[in-house]
């Protein structure tokens, strides 16, 4: 969390448009490090090529669950 650097009760008091203000850009600060943070992790996925990696994962097991056991023929055991 970002730390305002205003006491609770400094904001009790203030006026409701410095209140506002302030709520507006802590907000800003939030969602220029959301920008960041998923910018981060697109090159770092992208780098990766984690999608690349999470699609072949994900058709190998599509493939394995299609995977059937071959079945024994059946011998006719011959009489005596």
């Amino acid at each position: 969390m970002e730390k305002l650097h205003v006491q609770p009760t400094e904001l009790d008091v203030l006026p409701y448009y410095e209140f506002e203000y302030t709520l507006e850009l802590y907000n800003e600060i939030i969602k220029e490090r959301n920008d960041e943070d998923k910018k981060r992790n697109q090159e770092t996925q992208d780098s990766y090529n984690l999608g690349g990696m999470q699609k072949n994962a994900a058709n190998m097991t599509k493939g394995m669950s299609s995977f059937k056991p071959p079945t024994m023929p059946s011998i006719n055991t011959p009489r005596f």
